[in-house]
């Protein structure tokens, strides 16, 4: 047995039983829950390479598997993924009857997640290109319905993702070319800039971000939250391993200040442009381009300090736009319309909510006592010697401030209202837990920022 075939082929076969009988939701929700906690703990405790012992019976768990002539190859340095993308499932599958997400929510995620693992997996690399493409084709059923016609922002996702997947192919074609003659400068070159653009258009850097809040928007905030938090980490890793598996990239002198740029512009547009959204929804859309910029200028540092820190971002990260994403399903169960101008005094009817969206806010800046407080000052320390840098950060996470305090005000403002606590006791839970986890990693992140990466270090093999 293969690890691709547990990890890759099992949970994509699972999900097509699921979707077949999507109707029984109570079966579907327990299967899934079980098959990703699963899944997570084999790949947390059980070495890829090793002897898997059920009873009895010894399993040896390799580490390809050959589909149509290509490799998929898991090992244990991927276990850290693995890991990560299935508990990940389980947290947001665990609110997906809450939230009312769709029946077909739930199939349609892990197969998506399977898609995902298989794009890190394959060898020759730029093939996760058309892996992507896939699990994109396949997250449309969940932006589309029957009878309601199709957003400006699916159609954008639609178009800039399949843009991106050319660009990746023609760079690897190239790459390939440029083996029989590495010194050809100008082909690397060609190759990397088509690369940077393919990376441009997944990632939604100005000018190609205006899908992001416009998804957001337009659909069921727990599906837009799902698509939204686990593509870009994937992307991300893709990228990271593009630069690890790339002698001459890695060592292109221009690639570290070109990922910083990028970052900060990322950082910069999304904080600016929250600062004058009025709409709940596209504020989370600007928070997740604010999330993706961070971790880029953590990979711009090319050392282990700073895959340490990216590595650390994704679970507070994670959470964090998850917990948000379920606030603003709350305020859509409630029927409240998330335009800031109409929640005067809402925090009465629905603190709970509104709590929980404010933590999240606060964590994505990285206030003093949130998730993302000793991340956030970690990577400033890192530039300490480059003020100006520094200031174009403090812009971005200051229009992003500016749009939490908004909010803020609005909320506490005076009306009529009584107050009473109107989410439900699965609301409150889910809620509850999330905020209270953010917090607790702010004010004791080396219990549990640090307990986590000493938990899952061991499965890295950092660049």
């Amino acid at each position: 047995m293969s690890a691709p075939l547990i990890w890759i082929a099992l949970p994509l076969v699972v999900s097509f039983f699921l979707w077949v009988n999507q109707n029984k939701v109570k079966t579907v929700y327990i299967v899934s829950l079980a098959i990703c906690v699963l899944l997570g703990l084999t790949a947390l405790l059980q070495p890829i390479g090793g002897i898997l012992k059920i009873g009895p019976t010894s399993i040896e768990i390799k580490t390809t598997m050959i589909i149509l002539g290509r490799n998929f190859i898991l090992e244990n340095k991927d276990r850290f993924f693995l890991s990560f993308i299935y508990f990940a499932a389980v947290f947001w599958f665990f609110g997906s009857r809450n939230s009312h997400a769709p029946n077909k929510f739930i199939p349609l995620s892990l197969a998506i997640i399977s898609l995902l693992t298989a794009a890190l997996a394959v060898e020759p690399f730029f093939y996760s290109a058309v892996l992507i493409e896939l699990a994109v084709i396949i997250s449309l059923p969940l932006l589309i319905h029957h009878g309601q016609a199709i957003g400006k922002g699916v159609l954008r996702y639609f178009i800039y993702q399949c843009l991106g997947m050319p660009f990746i192919l023609l760079a690897g074609w190239l790459l390939s070319g440029a083996q029989a003659n590495p010194s050809n400068a100008t082909q690397l070159q060609v190759a990397a800039l088509l690369l940077g653009l393919g990376f441009a258009f997944w990632l939604a850097v100005f000018p190609f971000h205006v899908w992001i809040p416009e998804l957001a928007e337009e659909n069921h905030p727990y599906i837009a939250g799902f698509i939204l938090s686990v593509l870009p980490p994937v992307y991300l890793l893709i990228i990271l391993k593009y630069v690890n598996g790339l002698i001459w990239l890695k060592n292109f002198a221009l690639l570290s200040p070109i990922l910083r740029i990028v970052g900060a512009i990322m950082i910069v547009t999304g904080g600016v442009w929250a600062a004058v959204q009025s709409n709940l929804k596209r504020l989370f859309g600007f928070c997740v381009i604010v999330e993706s910029g961070f971790s880029l200028i953590c990979i711009s540092l090319q050392t282990q300090i700073g895959n340490e820190i990216f590595y650390l971002s994704l679970i507070p990260n994670m959470l964090t736009l998850g917990v948000f994403a379920y606030a603003l399903s709350v305020l859509r169960k409630q029927k409240i319309d998330p335009d800031i101008s109409n929640l005067k005094g809402l925090v009465r009817s629905v603190p709970v909510a509104f709590i929980a969206m404010l933590c999240s806010l606060f964590s994505i800046i990285g206030l003093p006592l949130f998730a993302g407080f000793s991340l956030h000052l970690e990577l400033m320390e890192l530039f300490a010697a480059n003020p100006v840098f520094l200031v174009w950060l403090f812009v971005g996470y200051a229009g992003l401030t500016t749009a939490a305090l908004r909010l803020l005000v609005t909320i506490i403002g005076t009306n009529t209202e009584k107050w009473t606590v109107s989410e439900s006791v699965g609301d409150l839970f889910y809620l509850a837990v999330g905020t209270c986890v953010l917090i607790l990693m702010g004010v004791l992140p080396a219990t549990f920022i640090a307990g986590i990466w000493h938990t899952f270090s061991a499965l890295l093999t950092l660049g």
